[in-house]
């Protein structure tokens, strides 16, 4: 009878412990769970910030693109104006040339004019001089011949005085035709010249005034261009100071692992001294099940690691603080990734490997090979019990 109340107290006291530390652990998983949540936020917050930046970018590729394409419109506008530039220079040689022939040819007329004027005074002269203030007529020269020879002679030379004279005068008159035409030539396209100018120059108006525009644009993408590095460089300083913060938590996080799974080991150790071990109740189900879990986490592990991870799942089952089935804590909501991700119902219908399923019915059998109720990848610095690529602890 007192053997009896002995194991009453022993047991209600163990079950007050549990009770105890169990409170214990509820803060301690709390802040876990909060550090997890704010870590996540912060990752949201990290990768909407590189897809902001990455927009950013984009903008100032497009911008430069635009500045590019503009600087190139820019470079033709000035290969025009200079090509036009160098036309109106040309054209205005050509002016100043065809001015140069107007002013040259207008002397030939002024000369031609005054030649043609000395002549017919010349010819007036001759002609008043034979027929009038020589005190002989004509007929008195002509009669006064010796004979018909001499008056012949004399006869012809007064008509060959006459027609030279009139020969030099239309001579004249036509040279001054002529010049007054070239005159009127040389004009017309020297006209013809300053409209091509006028047209040139109004042309090189509106060149220039594209080439503004085009530089006022210039200036512009230019300071988008900058307002969008700035922005790209503001976003890099948000990520930098997110990811120190994300690096804090993490470090936080580790520490918290660290000692929710320290408290874990002692409550395991507490667990394993109040007895533990023996048969756990399973059918071909629960077998298939475990086998399946084990395939899933340690496939590619050793049999000692497969053993071990279905040992964890048998350990929880005797432990009172998990689901009392095998399908229960397999089950259990956020404890084993592959059930979530479906490939634990893959390869539960197919089959387990016979090692896996080896080594749940030793488990089930109550052979188990550590007394763990957790584990993890090795790599994750979370102190226990190291069998291939899994700490346990």
């Amino acid at each position: 009878m007192r053997k009896n109340s002995r194991n009453h107290w022993k047991n209600k006291l163990f079950c007050m412990a549990m009770a105890v530390m169990l409170f214990l652990m509820i803060p301690l998983a709390g802040m876990a769970s909060q550090t997890s949540s704010e870590l996540k936020k912060t990752g949201k917050k990290i990768d909407e910030l590189k897809e902001r930046q990455e927009e950013a970018k984009e903008q100032v590729d497009a911008l430069e693109a635009q500045e590019s394409g503009l600087q190139g419109e820019l470079s033709e506008l000035n290969t025009q104006l200079s090509k036009i530039s160098g036309e109106i220079t040309d054209l205005e040689q050509q002016i100043a040339g065809k001015q140069v022939e107007i002013e040259v040819t207008q002397d030939e007329l002024q000369n031609a004019w005054l030649q043609k004027e000395e002549q017919y005074k010349n010819m007036k002269q001759r002609i008043r001089y034979i027929y009038e203030d020589g005190g002989t007529n004509v007929i008195e020269i002509l009669l006064s011949s010796t004979s018909m020879s001499d008056l012949l002679n004399k006869a012809e030379y007064v008509e060959a005085i006459n027609e030279y004279d009139r020969q030099m005068l239309t001579r004249y008159e036509n040279t001054c035709e002529k010049v007054a035409q070239k005159e009127q030539i040389l004009k017309a396209e020297k006209e013809n010249l300053q409209t091509l100018q006028a047209d040139m120059e109004q042309k090189q108006e509106q060149v220039n005034s594209l080439i503004a525009e085009t530089q006022k644009c210039i200036q512009s993408k230019q300071e988008e261009i900058a307002n969008a590095q700035d922005a790209v460089a503001a976003y890099d300083a948000q990520i930098a100071k997110m990811k120190a913060y994300e690096e804090e938590l993490e470090r936080k996080k580790a520490e918290e692992a660290k000692r929710l799974a320290e408290e874990r080991k002692k409550q395991q150790q507490q667990a394993a001294n109040q007895g533990g071990g023996g048969t756990v109740s399973a059918n071909t189900s629960d077998v298939s099940m475990l086998a399946a879990l084990v395939e899933c986490e340690a496939g590619g592990e050793s049999y000692e690691g497969q053993w071990a991870v279905a040992s964890v799942v048998v350990n929880r089952v005797r432990s009172g603080r998990f689901p009392n089935t095998v399908s229960g804590v397999i089950y259990q909501g956020g404890q084993f990734s592959p059930v979530a991700s479906g490939r634990f119902a893959v390869v539960l219908s197919r089959g387990a490997n016979a090692s896996c399923v080896q080594a749940a019915k030793a488990a089930l059998s109550g052979n188990t090979n550590i007394s763990a109720l957790y584990f993890c990848s090795a790599s994750a610095g979370v102190s226990g019990t190291v069998i291939g690529n899994h700490v346990f602890y």
